[in-house]
């Protein structure tokens, strides 16, 4: 895999783990600090463990908490227990399907994981995250515009 890709997907993983998106009305969510780990398959070069904050929606179980930005859309979000797992697909620069599943650990903390295949500039590419959240407080948040979780009515958490 040539450093195009490396890049491209590091930029992804790091658009993921901000939850970018299309502005709309905020309200109060929840101030998250995440680590993320990343394993880049087949790559003996691999990305330090990234920790930043984040902040997210009031409603844990919710479609929204699935970071994505404007070239991705969650095609399958279903929740059971305290369990949450999702279809994301992203389309653009690099074409990617990932899977991924987070658990809530009471109400200050979850975790999760996603598996994610794709190309990015004619390169395949496979990654594994796995990833941790605690609250750290509370924040404005700002969800994704209506357009970007359309599917959420269907798939109420």
């Amino acid at each position: 895999m040539s450093k195009l890709p490396v890049l491209t997907l590091s930029t992804l993983v790091l658009a993921l783990g901000t939850g970018a998106g299309a502005l709309a009305q905020t309200q109060e969510g929840n101030l998250y600090r995440v680590t993320t780990q990343v394993e880049l398959v087949g790559l003996p070069m691999q990305l330090p463990d990234q920790t930043t904050e984040v902040c997210g929606p009031k409603d844990h179980s919710s479609q929204k908490m699935v970071p994505h930005d404007e070239d991705c859309e969650v095609t399958r979000f279903e929740v059971e227990g305290g369990t949450s797992r999702y279809t994301l697909v992203c389309t653009g620069a690099a074409n990617l399907t990932a899977k991924g599943e987070f658990e809530q650990l009471g109400d200050d903390a979850y975790r999760g994981k996603m598996h994610m295949v794709g190309t990015s500039a004619g390169q395949s590419m496979e990654m594994n995250m796995r990833f941790q959240g605690k609250r750290i407080g509370a924040c404005e948040y700002t969800p994704p515009a209506a357009a970007d979780v359309a599917g959420e009515a269907q798939n109420p958490g």
